[in-house]
């Protein structure tokens, strides 16, 4: 895993959720598939079995309580479409949708299908399960992780938790790939993302229980699915449920469920070859070649932009050695990127773009198939077109009209032209950074810092663009190195050392670090900080002791055994005897102790009110009250000057509390209480 993945799972702590994650008592399970596969005559993996099978287990399961939902989404769509082509003319063509991707943009009924997979469509989802085309899994696995990573970060940001659906192809001689690179896409997903092992499950399930039928998968397979993520939902076997089919079945999903949990699928970097996959030059100097077009020139101007910014060099050749050449994948016989791996180490194909009559939209619909499997003006036109004709390992896909769906998704008012027909110069950056990263695996500047100028955050925003989703296709990983910023958020008490070695002893929310990796520019953590220190400080009145921390706890001490007081927890405190006191104070998770502070009762001369009774303040500034701990029917409070002559006098009834001012000068003087027989002599001092 990267420094990027583990720095996640530091700062990120997963917590399990209750099965009804919404709490609204109703099961609500989504499980995203395909009936049709981009690949002519290949199998796809359909939702529509397993989720009658997952509705069928969930319902019969006398251990749940709540409502069951399950409905199965359908990835595959048509569409008859205007296409401006070549600045020459319009056509309506077939455009189809097979990929994750392409479910995501397709523009047809976008926001309802938005709005769908964070639960605000109707049904609040608990579970979304993304399954999707297994040739895309097999042949083009980063435009599949690209795919899920899109999905489940929506799924997530509703509030519903994503799951990926390990499938499995219909020849299971592939199940290997499968498994190395579902499991990459989870592991390096955006938002917490598990993998359901179910291909792993049809992969040891014996012969005789792997049936065959003209849809994939079949009625076994769709249970094995069903029961798997039953077992993921339950951490059981699908068995316990009252709903009769195979319980071999059910238990081997559960047992794979359980064993898959500790085995490792995959290490170290992805070597699988693809038309993503990255070429690894570490070459400061680029040397590139290609046939002079217009849209050749001007995605040349990415390419110097960010190449400039990397502090590299780019140089034309039309001699070998030539790192890469690019061009269109169609449209006549010149100016095509050309597979020779005696001049070229890598050639980048792109599909040529569409008239501004139509692009904006027909562009958003062509990132997976039109026209036919032939076809290779869309962007899993010409990767597929790389697979089938041998180009691999030297053919490379520039994916245009993905960069250019994200674009006008993630920078509001992007234009993607600068006349009817020619890209924008951001789109060209956009182009130029997903090309520089896949030919050099780098990211070309600091990318931590994201510009409050306009025009230079949407030059920012393409090369986010072009990078991520070149990395995100490269390695199958949406977390990447370049472009994340985490927020490390603590809580201590007084200070705290963080991971770049410093000592903070205020709160902080502006500290960053970043880690730097051999590719550069790395993840950048952020520091937000709050030190939740604790006032100690103490007011101290005569008798009384009040901590100035409020909305605390306290804990009053004797000095300087340091023993607790019992019952002495409230924010003031007065001592019944003198000596020297201190409070512990707690306030979010942290806690301090005050200093010691002297209580001396030193004016009470006689007193038969008892232990209860509290004088107070002493000294005092001329208002004191009297505690005399019952109440009694009549008490008379006398002051007396230091030669015993009553200066003041007062009779309360039916008091406890008395409030007495001495409206004489500084002085010491004495209170004398009486109530029946019982008496009292206090010595005061007014300042």
């Amino acid at each position: 895993m990267s420094v990027v993945c583990v720095l996640l799972s530091s700062l990120l702590e997963a917590q399990t959720p209750s099965i009804d994650v919404n709490g609204d008592g109703t099961l609500n399970v989504l499980v995203i598939g395909t009936t049709n596969s981009i690949k002519d005559n290949a199998e796809p993996f359909s939702p529509n079995q397993i989720s009658m099978e997952l509705q069928s287990i969930l319902s019969a399961d006398t251990a749940l309580s709540l409502s069951i939902n399950v409905v199965a989404e359908d990835i595959y769509k048509t569409k008859n479409v205007s296409s401006g082509i070549a600045g020459q003319f319009n056509s309506n063509l077939d455009y189809y949708c097979h990929s994750l991707l392409q479910y995501y943009y397709w523009p047809d009924a976008h926001d309802d299908r938005m709005n769908n997979l964070t639960g605000d469509h109707g049904v609040d989802w608990d579970y979304v399960v993304i399954g999707a085309d297994p040739y895309i899994v097999s042949n083009i696995p980063g435009y599949y992780s690209l795919g899920v990573n899109k999905i489940a970060s929506k799924v997530a940001a509703g509030g519903a938790i994503p799951l990926l659906l390990m499938m499995w192809p219909k020849d299971t001689a592939l199940i290997e790939h499968f498994e190395e690179f579902t499991y990459r896409s989870a592991d390096g997903a955006k938002v917490q993302l598990q993998n359901i092992p179910a291909g792993l499950a049809w992969k040891i399930l014996p012969n005789t229980l792997k049936d065959t039928a003209s849809v994939h998968p079949t009625p076994n397979g769709s249970y094995l699915a069903a029961a798997s993520i039953y077992a993921h939902l339950f951490t059981k076997s699908a068995s316990s449920s009252q709903y009769v089919y195979d319980d071999s079945i059910a238990n081997i999903a559960h047992s794979t469920l359980i064993n898959e949990a500790s085995q490792i699928h995959y290490s170290g970097n992805r070597t699988f070859i693809s038309p993503y996959k990255s070429c690894e030059i570490s070459a400061n100097n680029l040397i590139y070649n290609h046939g002079g077009t217009s849209t050749e020139n001007g995605i040349l101007t990415g390419l110097q932009w960010i190449v400039t910014e990397a502090q590299k060099t780019l140089q034309y050749s039309a001699n070998p050695p030539i790192h890469f050449n690019y061009g269109r994948s169609s449209m006549g016989s010149t100016h095509l990127y050309t597979i020779d791996p005696s001049m070229f180490d890598f050639s980048f194909g792109y599909p040529l773009q569409d008239d501004k009559s139509t692009g904006e939209v027909s562009m958003v619909y062509g990132l997976d198939k039109r026209v036919s499997e032939s076809d290779v003006e869309t962007d899993l036109g010409v990767a597929l077109h790389m697979v089938r004709q041998s180009e691999l390992p030297y053919g490379r896909n520039v994916p245009l009209r993905t960069l250019i769906a994200q674009m006008l998704e993630e920078i509001p008012g992007v234009d993607i032209y600068s006349d009817n027909w020619h890209l924008s110069s951001d789109v060209n950056k956009a182009i130029g950074s997903y090309m520089y990263t896949i030919l050099t695996s780098d990211c070309a500047f600091d990318c931590a810092v994201e510009p409050v100028d306009p025009i230079l955050w949407r030059t920012w925003m393409a090369h986010k663009i072009g990078y991520e989703t070149a990395w995100n296709l490269m390695h199958m990983e949406g977390v990447t190195p370049c472009f994340n910023v985490y927020i490390d958020t603590v809580s201590s008490c007084d200070s705290y050392t963080w991971v770049n070695g410093k000592t903070y002893t205020t709160s902080n929310s502006t500290a960053k670090y970043k880690l730097t990796s051999s590719i550069g520019c790395d993840s950048v953590v952020m520091l937000n900080l709050t030190l939740n220190t604790v006032n100690t400080s103490v007011t101290h009145q005569g008798l009384f002791l009040t901590a100035d921390q409020t909305s605390a706890s306290y804990q009053w001490l004797n000095c300087p055994s340091m023993i607790e007081i019992g019952g002495a927890t409230s924010q003031s405190y007065i001592p019944k005897v003198s000596g020297d006191y201190a409070v512990i104070v707690s306030k979010n998770g942290c806690s301090d102790t005050s200093m010691c502070y002297g209580v001396v009762h030193v004016g009470i001369i006689e007193n038969d009110f008892g232990s209860e009774l509290l004088v107070y303040p002493n000294p005092t500034d001329g208002n004191v009250s009297i505690d005399l701990g019952n109440t009694y029917a009549s008490v008379l409070v006398n002051l007396l000057d230091l030669n015993g002559k009553v200066i003041q006098s007062k009779t309360y009834n039916n008091s406890q509390i008395l409030s007495v001012q001495i409206e004489h000068p500084a002085g010491v003087y004495l209170l004398v209480i009486e109530s029946g027989n019982r008496k009292s002599a206090i010595q005061l001092v007014k300042k």
